[in-house]
């Protein structure tokens, strides 16, 4: 009997129109095939599962400790050894304990410390012969290079170790539902490779559970759930959170959603890339089915393979594109950058930006001047399209797959296309490019209607999970191909192109043509020398010279090349800042520890020799520019790069209060001179252009980090400490 639950603290019962609100989370209850103890750092128990005493033998009462009489010696002493420790993670396997033999789990939630004891079933093979299985299955998996073929392997891989009925590979689309890619079943289960599922299949909350917890067994889809006592977590007064549970209850809706598919038993396991739920292997059985804990481990480890080897694919894939778009962005920036009217230039061919990004039709237009290009909307529509973005975006790209969908009053103004992508790269004189779409009419395979449907259900009268998984065909129209990451790339660096060029080209006041023009022509001569040395060397020297000469000389193209990128950028702020127009600054919800996360991994990739210590697991999320805070860390990194002692780590703090972001970037190099401090975050300071370790250096970087930060109404200061040069910055939430 599955039991009707509610929002806790509220009586609003859950079915479909809320399911993305489900407390999944703090269920109350564990799946009966383990028991469940909950320990105060004191050692005190303080929950525990109503069916411990009947699984596990004597316990100590609600708010005593364990002693002799309890367990046994070992599992008392690694009990005693977790309750010590900051991260809780050494599992215990296959322990014999009076009342049988256990997998025994810990892990944290709400300051407890949880000790699941799940019961062991006997393998059918031995553990050498299991430990073969998975060594053969890592080396298959490690050899394949293309992502579906990498699932296939995947699956028949996951299914020879684990013995399900059926075993399926998802890939989740940009609208979040998910597509079967590779299938191992039995041979008279239907197949259900090519068919779709809807993203509610998957509500956010329990997404949220994949990446947190990324391998979930249910091993009787007809259990009765066992309740925890007490029900709250004492140290918090608030249910207890069951996130990392491995016995964790499961949703009825759930329940009744695998009922329906007939399904008896099911395991899911998270392929999580870029800290995002990229897809899952779902295994699926016919009868219940207890999948044992060190084989559930195997196909964790199989599935994080999986997991970096589809990141590393993903990635090759987008530099790939960006380096078959850097010839031709290059070309047209050049031209563009000579000729005297901007949009004359775009639309000069071999190539224009129409061959940029794989569109039917594009346009550019900048002070009401409008230039389109293939099959495009008019001129006219394209100006309503302008006023719209004016008035209801702020950002500088906008994007769409389905313009009907999204923007429904201009569907007019969009001829028969179904899909946008525009960047704003002048505000002042509405400077737009603009990258059109066709409509891509899908044929889509859905397991079953994934239209909601009203029905009574074990849970009453209520919306139910579909009670069909029947192949259902549906034609989607008015959805053009969805705009790559890869694109959206192509695009701002070509907007950041042609801001540059604008800039150039504006009536500016003398000093920022000075100091642009000055630039350009002292500062980048050395990197843009080397750049067309370097090339002439490889041009020169072709496939004779060996591969190691060839990718030092292309490190040193992209070391130059680099240098010459940031100082443009620097400059072009700055003439920003002293003419007052500011620096564009849009704050939003931001997540920060992922953003520093990606900062960090891109400097390590770059210098490899540089350690740099990460402490971001309180950083929470703040209302910021993203790509604004990405420049401030970036330079501060850099900073500490170029005046520390590399062969010390960089350490990067950050962390939230109720108000404030604080984040810290601490270096260990010599103190400061008190005399340069009242100058460092000045441009053009001499302490800048002498310095040896950073020579052509401008000192703009601290000086822009402290506009950037000033224009988020927060603050940046430096102090030198035992050793250590150490930023702070404060940015109000």
């Amino acid at each position: 009997m599955i039991t009707p639950i509610s929002f806790a603290g509220g009586n609003l019962p859950v079915d479909l129109t809320n399911c993305d609100r489900e407390p999944i989370h703090i269920p109350g209850s564990i799946q009966p095939h383990g028991a469940l103890l909950a320990f105060a750092r004191n050692g005190t128990l303080l929950i525990h599962s109503e069916n411990a005493n009947d699984m596990l033998g004597a316990l100590p009462n609600i708010g005593a400790a364990l002693d002799f009489d309890h367990l046994n010696q070992p599992v008392r002493d690694a009990i005693a050894k977790a309750l010590t420790l900051e991260e809780v993670h050494d599992d215990i396997l296959d322990t014999q304990l009076p009342t049988g033999k256990f997998d025994i789990i810990f892990s944290k939630s709400g300051g407890l410390v949880l000790v699941e004891f799940e019961q062991s079933r006997q393998s059918a093979i031995t553990l050498d012969a299991f430990a073969v299985l998975a060594q053969r299955a890592i080396s298959r998996i490690q050899r394949q290079t293309d992502t579906d073929e990498l699932l296939r392997v995947a699956v028949s891989e996951i299914h020879a170790l684990t013995g399900f009925d059926r075993v399926m590979a998802y890939r989740f689309l940009p609208d979040d539902s998910g597509e079967v890619v590779a299938e191992w079943r039995r041979d008279d289960l239907e197949p259900f490779v090519g068919q779709r599922y809807p993203a509610g299949d998957i509500p956010a909350q329990a997404r949220r559970l994949y990446i947190l917890n990324p391998l979930r067994l249910i091993a009787d889809i007809g259990y009765r759930p066992v309740a925890l006592f007490p029900q709250n977590n004492p140290l918090t007064h608030a249910p207890l959170d069951l996130s990392r549970s491995v016995l964790r209850s499961v949703s009825p809706i759930h329940v009744e959603y695998l009922t329906n598919m007939g399904v008896a038993a099911s395991m899911s396991i998270s392929i999580v890339v870029n800290d995002r739920l990229w897809g899952m292997i779902a295994c699926h059985h016919m009868t219940p089915y207890l999948v044992p804990r060190a084989v559930r481990m195997s196909c964790q480890l199989l599935s994080q393979i999986v997991s970096v080897l589809v990141e590393r694919t993903l990635t090759q894939e987008h530099a790939r594109a960006i380096q078959r778009s850097a010839a031709v962005r290059i070309r047209i920036t050049e031209r563009t950058s000579q000729a005297g009217d901007l949009l004359h230039a775009l639309s000069e061919e071999n190539p224009n930006f129409l061959d940029l990004i794989a569109c039917q039709g594009a346009a550019a237009s900048i002070d009401g001047r409008v230039t389109v290009f293939g099959n495009a909307p008019s001129e006219a529509h394209v100006l309503q399209w302008i006023n719209w973005l004016d008035t209801n975006v702020s950002s500088d790209v906008f994007l769409t797959d389905s313009i009907v969908r999204d923007v429904p009053a201009l569907q007019d103004a969009s001829g028969n296309m179904a899909g946008l992508l525009a960047v704003r790269f002048h505000s002042e004189r509405n400077g737009y490019l603009f990258w059109f779409r066709n409509e891509q009419i899908e044929s889509v395979r859905w397991g079953g209607n994934p239209d909601k449907t009203y029905g009574i259900g074990p849970l009453g009268d209520r919306l139910t999970p579909r009670g069909s998984f029947t192949e259902w065909k549906q034609e989607v129209k008015n959805r053009s191909h969805a705009w790559l990451a890869s694109e959206l790339e192509i695009a701002s660096q070509f907007r950041t192109d042609l801001q540059a060029i604008a800039l150039a080209k504006s009536t500016l006041s003398e000093r920022a043509r000075d100091m642009l023009f000055a630039t350009l022509g002292h500062d980048l001569r050395d990197p843009l020398q080397a750049i067309m040395m370097a090339a002439e060397m490889l041009e020169r020297q072709g496939a004779t010279e060996s591969g190691k000469t060839q990718s030092a000389l292309g490190k040193r193209i992209t070391n130059s090349s680099g240098r010459m990128k940031r100082l443009i950028s620097e400059v072009l702020d700055v003439s920003r800042i002293q003419n007052g127009l500011g620096l564009s600054i849009v704050r939003l919800p931001t997540p920060i520890a992922p953003l520093l996360r990606d900062l960090v991994r891109e400097v390590a990739i770059a210098h490899p020799h540089l350690q740099i210590l990460l402490d971001i697991g309180q950083a929470g999320s703040a209302d910021v520019d993203a790509d604004r805070l990405s420049q401030v860390v970036s330079n501060l990194l850099s900073n500490a790069r170029h005046h520390g002692d590399n062969a010390k780590p960089i350490r990067v703090v950050a962390k939230s209060d109720e108000d404030n972001l604080h984040i810290s970037i601490a270096n260990h190099g010599p103190a400061i001179d008190p005399q340069l401090l009242p100058n460092l975050f000045n441009p053009f300071k001499s302490s800048s252009l002498q310095n040896e370790k950073n020579q052509g250096g401008l000192g703009l970087g601290l000086y822009i980090v402290k506009e950037i930060v000033k224009g988020h109404d927060g603050s940046i200061a430096v102090r030198c400490v035992e050793g250590e040069v150490i930023f702070d910055i404060i940015i109000p939430k």
